[in-house]
């Protein structure tokens, strides 16, 4: 009996999520130059025809994996945003989520951002759209604070230099935890204390 077509995309779907999580472990691992696709089917158990049924090359494979990462970002944002409470319930919750994924997979998405923003092998349109992207939820973030300024919940500041300060004490602790000397189990309190008024 031949599967719905609801089962095929399921099925499709989940075989995406496969590639794409060893292609990140890849990538963020190795690099883009000294990474090939031989490196990614291994590591994904899958034949070299199954990674051509999803992606062009390697380079396709890149770009969607960095859009799709600055997409999670960007949804992740925007549920914060709309959830009920005050602002500092909000950006409690994404800091909460932020923490909670797998310290790893935070690690290698980061890298692999990073190293995508200052390639020589990407184009600049390609590197601008990643930008623009990676702005989308720094607004967000933005907007979360100076919301909860207007609330008296946050002190004062420009929203948006606050909201990267954020960002860069949230990715601070993750790749500190990387490293392994001393590793701590990061309190969604103690972060939002840096941005909170009382």
């Amino acid at each position: 009996m031949a599967k719905s077509e609801e089962q095929f995309k399921m099925i499709r779907d989940q075989r995406y999520e496969e590639i794409s999580h060893a292609a990140l472990k890849v990538f963020a691992r190795k690099g883009y130059a000294a990474t090939k696709i031989s490196d990614i089917t291994s590591t994904a158990n899958i034949s070299h025809g199954l990674f051509y049924h999803y992606f062009q090359s390697k380079k396709h494979m890149y770009v969607s994996l960095i859009l799709n990462i600055l997409q999670l970002f960007i949804e992740t944002v925007e549920e914060a945003e709309n959830r009920k409470g005050t602002s500092r319930d909000q950006l409690a919750w994404l800091t909460d989520i932020t923490f909670s994924g797998s310290l790893e997979q935070a690690i290698d998405r980061h890298l692999l951002v990073m190293e995508a923003l200052k390639s020589e092998f990407l184009s600049e349109e390609e590197k601008q759209e990643f930008i623009e992207k990676y702005k989308i939820s720094m607004e967000g973030i933005a907007r979360i604070i100076k919301n909860g300024q207007k609330e008296g919940l946050f002190i004062e500041g420009d929203p948006m230099e606050l909201a990267i300060y954020y960002l860069s004490y949230s990715q601070g602790l993750t790749l500190w935890n990387a490293r392994g000397v001393h590793p701590i189990k990061v309190s969604t309190e103690t972060v939002m204390r840096q941005f909170c008024t009382d």
